[in-house]
């Protein structure tokens, strides 16, 4: 099976495994938007959301990354949100339920693939090699959307993961593989494409069905004019080059 090594292409479009912490947002727009927006996003899309908020300067975004799961609980549980942006529809499941979202579309996709630490250690040439004992390998908890994505994928080729670490997001399980505490780590393409600078690859896998990214306005975001104008552009495919560089795929409609 042939591995990928994306290095010079993830650099030339500036992805970065170490800026995936928050950058500060950009100076606002106009008065009515001084306080910004507030945007909850999926961890595989943190250094796409940073781009969003360079690219789109209405008002400073105020951005929140982690386990979509986790995000959505936060909401629930009444964290102020604007727009959430998940990576995968059913962690937006209880959102939908409590009636929290005014209105939602899919912006983009993304394909699960096998990341490989640097050198592949582990010597892995596919999904096979993983239910050896001798490969550590690295996955996403099945309650969050990459696990869930894992699992997919997983069952579709029939194999079983043998004593896998279990992470909380895709980017622990990513740092696992770049730090070489894992031979091998279920993860986004986008993701793997993030951490070429420090020497991952990846092999391509059978996803039978990517996971689309739902971007929602809350209904609490639907009273701040900004959070809708930020919203708008989302839907109307404003983000579409940023997400294309950053390796996601296009937005298609389930079914």
């Amino acid at each position: 099976m042939r591995i990928h090594h994306p290095a010079a292409a993830a650099l030339a479009a500036g992805l970065v495994l170490a800026a995936a912490a928050c950058a500060p947002a950009p100076d606002g727009g106009s008065a009515a938007s001084a306080d910004g927006v507030t945007v909850f996003a999926a961890a595989s899309l943190s250094e796409a959301a940073e781009e969003m908020g360079q690219a789109w300067t209405e008002a400073p975004l105020r951005l929140n990354v982690g386990s979509s799961s986790q995000l959505a609980a936060q909401i629930l549980s009444g964290a102020r949100a604007d727009v959430i942006v998940a990576a995968d529809q059913q962690s937006l499941a209880p959102l939908r339920e409590a009636g929290l979202l005014a209105e939602e579309t899919v912006i983009a996709a993304n394909r699960l693939v096998l990341a490989l630490a640097p050198g592949n250690p582990g010597a892995v040439d596919g999904l096979p090699d993983l239910a050896g004992s001798g490969v550590r390998t690295a996955a996403c908890a099945e309650s969050v959307p990459c696990g869930r994505a894992a699992e997919r994928v997983l069952s579709a080729s029939g194999v079983e993961l043998d004593g896998e670490s279990r992470e909380d997001d895709v980017r622990s399980v990513l740092t696992k593989v770049a730090t070489g505490q894992a031979d091998a780590g279920l993860v986004y393409l986008t993701d793997a494409l993030a951490a070429a600078d420090q020497g991952v690859t990846y092999l391509d896998l059978d996803d039978p069905e990517p996971n689309r990214y739902p971007a929602a306005l809350t209904v609490e975001g639907s009273d701040n004019p900004a959070a809708v104008t930020f919203y708008d552009w989302l839907a109307a495919g404003g983000a579409e080059p940023i997400l294309r560089d950053a390796g996601f795929g296009p937005a298609e409609p389930a079914g």
